[in-house]
């Protein structure tokens, strides 16, 4: 140091920037656990909330509050059931999806157990401060068979779990800004029927880790030719429930989503039979997560 000059003391930190940093580093890493599932578990259930909102007329600070609400319910839906899931199947996603955290490495068992704990804990409350409380007591106790007690291992109990998720997905979203009705059971159980029938387009993407891991999924127990030759039916039919127990088609604007959803579902049809790689199957299988987004976001113009 020269001559006259002075010594500038250390800048002290800032009282709130440590715990804001372990804020933004658990949001992100929360992310990384669901950035692979947001177009099924997330943005949905989100957007059947902004269409029975929007449906109902609410005031716009209501408005506001049910989508913010929604949202936040279903980021915990999803992060809850990824947290377990993730867990349980370490092995396969070293296989099939090495890129999520426990597979890379980025978060030990240890912590996402606590974060588990912390995020069942949390989402229930969240659920009774927006009145659905026991939707999500439903999803937890469906997560704990599917992901803890083994159910995701037997294809008939995955595919149920799944198709129930569903059902436990647009009763809460409907909930959050509106009562239940006649047509929020028709939507409901519509789409827990296709879920069902139809999720299993999600195994054959997975045929390696899950044989790997002993898993039985549809293609493994039943063979994948069925299994192709089944979806492909299931989905080229798929328009037709979508007309008559769903969109109910009758202006212009509902034949237009109709028309854009039916082009989703052939899509999936055709290309389901053609048998390439993983990631060609994993592809069509987020066509059927746009497919089940853009439904419901159809409800803003149909219901």
């Amino acid at each position: 140091m020269t001559a006259g000059q002075s010594a500038v003391p250390p800048r002290p930190p800032v009282p709130w920037s440590a715990p804001w940093r372990w804020v933004t580093g658990e949001i992100a890493l929360s992310w990384r656990f669901i950035r692979n599932d947001p177009w099924a578990g997330l943005y949905p259930g989100v957007a059947f909330t902004t269409a029975v909102a929007w449906h109902h007329h609410l005031p716009p600070q209501r408005f506001a509050l049910a989508v913010a609400g929604s949202f936040l319910y279903f980021y915990l839906y999803l992060y809850s059931f990824c947290l377990t899931n993730q867990l349980t199947g370490r092995l396969e996603d070293r296989i099939n999806k090495p890129t999520r955290p426990l597979a890379q490495g980025r978060v030990r068992t240890r912590g996402t157990l606590v974060r588990a704990a912390v995020v069942f804990t949390v989402f229930p409350l969240v659920g009774a401060l927006l009145g659905v409380w026991a939707w999500a007591l439903a999803w937890e106790a469906v997560t704990v068979l599917h992901n803890l007690a083994g159910g995701a291992r037997r294809w008939l109990v995955k595919d149920f779990v799944i198709g129930a998720g569903a059902l436990l997905m647009l009763g809460p979203a409907w909930q959050i800004a509106a009562p239940l009705s006649a047509d929020t059971w028709r939507w409901m159980l519509t789409l827990a029927a296709v879920i069902f029938l139809l999720i299993p387009l999600q195994d054959l993407r997975d045929l390696a880790g899950d044989t790997a891991a002993g898993r039985t999924t549809l293609p493994i127990a039943h063979g994948e030719p069925f299994t192709r030759t089944f979806l492909a039916a299931g989905f080229a039919l798929l328009p037709l429930a979508d007309h008559f127990l769903l969109l109910r088609a009758s202006t212009a604007w509902t034949w237009t989503a109709e028309a854009m959803t039916a082009a989703l579902s052939w899509t999936i049809a055709w290309r389901v039979t053609r048998r390439r790689s993983p990631a060609y199957d994993h592809l069509t299988y987020r066509l059927f997560e746009f497919w089940y987004a853009a439904l419901l976001a159809a409800a803003i113009i149909t219901l």
